[in-house]
């Protein structure tokens, strides 16, 4: 199904300001900034622009978007280490609230996108981050902490040889609870939505290897699984250790990494003291600390030109 397309018509309307719920599912993030962000709609492919707390500040086309986003004098890109928050299948930027939050009161510069996890391919959603981080100026490295399918997003991403690399290096990864392996409790999932639109492909690709390069063997990846520590995990259903989820063989990569087991669920890793700890540690030692200094708008480039095709 291909987007509508609406958005000559929204040019047209005048924008209603009022509170969204940040475009959990059916949004793309084409350009991001620590106080608003520009999302273009997985089904019409109307864009609009929110602030920092999700406010629709303008809707329709990219270029209107766009030009609403240079008058905001606030969104200029710091100097320094940036840290990129992916988040997994069917959640948003919204589930690492408390670790940015902590992040950021360190002086971390954070960004938390949101991408359509349920409806797109992992090709498809390696494309959307390389064209996001296009979009972002005037870091000097990047450090990625990507939560589940978030770390299979990275590595789609990370398979091609964009550009942004060559301006802002990828310091570090910490992968939390990463089918890097593929899930094998993913099958049911295929098994309960056979001849639905549940689950989407990025899903799906989840119930067999994954057919995807590792990260660059010089960048420093630390992962970080869920488990029981035991020979047994929380799922009665899967064999050897997991977080009820994945198993904590499905989390290790070839390529030698660091790896660190901490005794909890899959869905409560994100918020577990020692997962913050041990990402807070982790960027400390791949990133230099800078002062934050004033730079070019994250929306005066002409990278923002991605088009994320629609649900299947």
């Amino acid at each position: 199904m291909k987007p509508v397309g609406i958005a000559p018509l929204l040019d047209r309307v005048p924008n209603l300001r009022f509170r969204t719920l940040g475009g959990r599912h059916f949004w793309a993030d084409l350009a991001i900034s620590p106080s608003c962000r520009i999302q273009r709609n997985v089904w019409t492919g109307h864009c609009r622009l929110l602030d920092g707390h999700n406010r629709r500040l303008a809707m329709g086309s990219l270029e209107r978007c766009r030009s609403a986003a240079l008058t905001l004098s606030e969104d200029r890109a710091p100097d320094g280490a940036v840290v990129v928050m992916l988040h997994g299948l069917y959640r948003s930027g919204r589930c690492f609230e408390p670790l940015a939050r902590r992040l950021r009161a360190d002086g971390w510069p954070v960004m938390t996108p949101n991408y359509p996890s349920g409806n797109a391919s992992l090709p498809e959603l390696g494309r959307w981050l390389n064209a996001l981080m296009a979009s972002l100026d005037g870091y000097s490295n990047v450090v990625f902490v990507a939560y589940s399918l978030g770390g299979l997003v990275l590595r789609a991403a990370l398979a091609g040889d964009d550009d942004w690399r060559e301006r802002m290096p990828v310091a570090g990864i910490v992968q939390i609870g990463p089918p890097n392996r593929g899930a094998r409790a993913a099958t049911l999932l295929r098994a309960l939505t056979a001849g639905t639109r549940v689950a989407g492909p990025a899903a799906l690709a989840l119930c067999g290897p994954i057919d995807l390069p590792e990260p660059p063997r010089e960048v420093p990846v630390l992962v970080i699984a869920g488990g029981t520590g035991g020979p047994a995990g929380f799922n009665p259903f899967l064999e050897g250790d997991d977080d009820g989820l994945v198993r904590v063989a499905e989390t290790r990569l070839d390529r030698p990494h660091g790896f660190r087991l901490v005794k909890t669920l899959h869905g409560l890793l994100i918020g577990h003291p020692e997962v913050q700890r041990l990402v807070l540690t982790s960027i400390e030692s791949w990133a230099a600390h800078t002062q934050l200094s004033m730079g070019r708008s994250f929306f005066d480039g002409g990278h923002i030109t991605m088009s994320m095709s629609s649900a299947p």
